[in-house]
């Protein structure tokens, strides 16, 4: 055995650094070099000897230096020893594979799994396949351990692991000083394993201790399943119980679960934090604030963590290698569905409390939400741009995005070119004509913002104020003049009201035109509702109304450009980002009447993206506008609202559908579409004259009238849903109206059509 002189520390955690400390203390004629990825701390150790960003206020010897050259650390080293986080594990073992010799011992103190090529591997089996002259002689370093404790020369027990008896004696030798003792053995899988195992465990524990009406005695029931579910997987790895119970596994467990030096447990706590907080309002100097700076006021409401503990890398690998191999882990199973997909800690605290059950709690368990977040209803869209463009090239640049896009760079070039070049405007055929895979990233950045101009609204409360009283002086100048112009609105909208102080409302409705919109609008400004921003579809609406729209808070949408999959996906982000943010949405999801929402919606998805990254409610407002007569319609894009608001309309909000309650079971989010349309046939106000002609319209425009009632009352039986009249004054009003206005006539016992187009056009309502 050589004389040992150099050791090189890869990674300058906390707890390499204070491994590093021992070894440099109890071994003072050593040279311990440690590699950092941040400049900041080897500067720190090498100037006040000490790790200020990692493990502060300990001080640490002299004959350790610092340094941010893996070559220089590695090189010449006699003992190296890994201690990066698992996710770096095999692109630095990769990296350190040059430097490192058949005579150097090679260790790590990293925990976790790693997945190369589709595999999950422990992390010695990572480092051989990244390190091929090491394979048999790599070292596992694990037990109960807080680099805090450490540090400070409190007694400590380790496990030193590896089949190759001289390399183990090496590691173990250094580690082994006044106060820690290093236990050597050749089942290198039960101290790499164990070390893995339990760090999920711990972040649960973290988790309960910070919910409700959970303590001491629900954290040893933890424990202990967490134990048996170790044990479990342990066998997968050919690792008995015994390796299991050991100090790196049991010993590990309790230490991590139960103490407040523990980054995984504290992980759960502010993972717990984050779930259970009600929501976020805007203070005054927030406000202020976000006048100047926006982007980050938005971030803080975010409330994003700057740093993630092991065991939640392990967690994902885990459930994998479980189902796999028909593992049940239904303790680890809740505290993946609670931690990755956002279910209620309930789910949590009852399969802690009765494993047995987790299949059915699971089932009825629907995904935690809190309070919208409150402050930002006033902020026009460009607020969120640099956001919603963030978004959108990840969906272009993600291989797990789920959505009907194209995949590839060449894809989405090939699609701009061929199915979206006449309708992106000579800006955007542009940019699209200078596209290459080179610049592709930069160039789909261009393009989505020039995407986003176009959309995003402008809004202006003051502005939107004035544009509403002069549209209700407008209905008054109506009623005065003799055209009705009246609204009537019905529905849930105390409900919805009261929804609105705590979630973000999304009105939706099938479209019907601009005029759908306004009288939308006006409904909701003379209930009070949550105002929302709302969709207009560009086609429609003349330069001056565009602008005067999107300062009341439209968006505009260009439907010749819905198949273009990059401006699709701008617009869907946009609508998801500002209501996940508590701006409440009117959107139309389909662009014809009566046309059903796709399943595959991307508005949909995108919503539901929201919902998960937000985790603040969404409510979908299904709406119905219906008319008394033909609505009035706009020509060469010209808005005559006097035209506009002479209509009788009814506007009926129906009862909100709470997004988090179709997240109990996987994919019940996509039968969300058939229960919007549902609610949009059974709830639409129906005038009886809509009935009549549809009759006429299935009996070749005329019915005899001894059998018009026979017939009004078969339909409406048949329709299965309410109505506000019996048949006999359906009949009555609906013949009332129609020969008030000539569409029909009654003549010789027989109800006849006079204007076809009419009658078509009211029994195509009811189709």
């Amino acid at each position: 055995m050589r004389q040992i002189k150099k050791i090189a520390m890869i990674g300058a955690g906390s707890w390499g650094t204070a491994v590093a400390k021992n070894i440099a203390e109890s071994k003072p004629h050593l040279t311990v070099v440690m590699w950092a990825y941040e400049k900041p701390v080897a500067s720190s150790i090498n100037t006040l000897h000490e790790n200020t960003q990692f493990l502060p206020e300990v001080k640490l010897p002299a004959n350790i230096i610092a340094t941010n050259a893996l070559r220089e650390a590695v090189e010449g080293s006699d003992v190296v020893i890994l201690s990066t986080p698992s996710k770096a594990a095999f692109d630095m073992s990769q990296k350190m594979a040059r430097y490192i010799t058949q005579d150097m011992h090679v260790a790590f103190l990293t925990k976790g799994f790693c997945k190369i090529q589709g595999e999950v591997l422990t992390i010695s089996q990572t480092m051989e396949q990244a390190i091929p002259q090491m394979a048999g002689r790599i070292v596992a370093i694990s037990g109960p351990s807080h680099a805090e404790e450490v540090s400070r020369r409190y007694h400590t027990c380790l496990n030193v692991g590896g089949r190759y008896p001289e390399s183990r004696s090496v590691i173990a030798g250094l580690l082994n000083s006044e106060y820690v003792q290093a236990r050597e053995t050749d089942d290198i899988r039960a101290v790499e394993v164990g070390g893995t195992l339990k760090n999920p465990a711990a972040i649960a524990a973290g988790m309960i201790s910070a919910l409700p009406r959970c303590g001491d005695n629900l954290a040893g029931a933890l424990i202990s399943e967490a134990l048996k579910e170790m044990v479990r997987l342990g066998r997968v790895f050919g690792i008995d119980e015994e390796g299991i119970i050991d100090i790196s596994g049991l010993g590990d467990l309790v230490a991590t679960a139960l103490s407040d030096h523990s980054r995984n447990r504290r992980f759960g706590r502010d993972i717990t934090g984050q779930i259970i907080r009600k929501g976020r309002t805007l203070n005054l100097w927030d406000r202020i604030v976000l006048r100047v700076r926006p982007a980050s006021v938005i971030e803080r409401m975010g409330g994003k963590m700057n740093y993630l503990a092991e065991g939640a890398y392990a967690i994902e690998p885990l459930i994998e290698l479980a189902q796999k191999n028909n593992v049940s882990i239904p303790v680890y199973r809740s505290l993946y569905e609670v931690l990755l997909n956002k279910k209620d800690p309930s789910l949590l605290i009852e399969t802690i409390k009765n494993p047995a059950k987790f299949e059915d709690l699971f089932h009825n368990t629907k995904m935690q939400v809190s309070e919208r977040r409150r402050g930002l209803e006033q902020m026009k869209g460009a607020v969120f741009r640099e956001m919603i463009v963030t978004r959108t090239l990840e969906k272009f640049f993600s291989s797990q995005s789920g959505r009907l896009l194209p995949r590839t760079p060449e894809e989405v070039m090939l699609d701009l070119r061929e199915q979206a070049y006449n309708s992106i405007g000579e800006n955007g055929r542009r940019i699209v004509d200078s596209m290459t895979t080179g610049n592709f990233g930069e160039s789909m950045r261009r393009l989505i913002e020039l995407n986003l101009d176009g959309i995003a609204d402008h809004y202006n409360p003051a502005f939107r104020w004035i544009i509403m009283l002069f549209l209700f002086a407008v209905r008054a100048l109506n009623a005065v003049t003799g055209k009705s112009g009246r609204i009537m609105a019905s529905g849930h909208t105390t409900e919805i009201k009261k929804l609105g102080r705590s979630v973000t409302v999304f009105y939706v409705h099938s479209w019907g035109g601009i005029i759908d919109s306004l009288m939308i609008i006006l409904s909701i400004a003379m209930k009070n509702l949550p105002f929302p921003r709302f969709f207009v579809s560009s086609d429609i609406a003349g330069t001056r109304e565009r602008f005067i729209l999107k300062l009341c808070g439209g968006f505009l949408v260009d439907r010749s450009r819905i198949d273009d999959a990059v401006y699709r996906e701008t617009l869907v982000q946009y609508m998801s980002t500002i209501a996940g943010h508590g701006i409440p949405v009117l959107y139309a999801p389909s662009y014809m009447p009566g046309q059903a929402v796709a399943e595959s919606d991307e508005l949909l998805t995108a919503l539901n993206d929201s919902l998960y990254r937000h985790t603040v409610e969404l409510a979908l407002v299904p709406v119905e506008v219906s008319y008394l007569g033909k609505p009035a319609e706009i020509h060469d894009g010209t808005m005559r609202f006097r035209d506009l608001l002479s209509d009788v309309a009814h506007v009926n909000f129906s009862k909100p559908i709470l997004l988090s309650e179709y997240t109990r079971r996987p994919h019940m989010i996509m039968g969300i579409p058939a229960t919007v349309m549902g609610i949009w046939r059974k709830d639409r106000k129906i005038f009886p004259h809509y009935i009549i002609c549809r009759i006429l319209a299935d009996n070749d425009y005329r019915i005899p009238s001894d059998t018009a009632l026979r017939l009004v009352r078969k339909y409406m039986t048949k329709a299965g849903r309410p109505f506000d009249y019996a048949p006999a004054k359906v009949l009555k009003k609906g013949l009332a109206y129609l020969e008030k206005h000539s569409i029909v006539s009654t003549d010789r016992g027989e109800v006849r059509s006079d204007d076809r187009a009419l009658v078509d056009y009211y029994a195509g309502l009811l189709s």
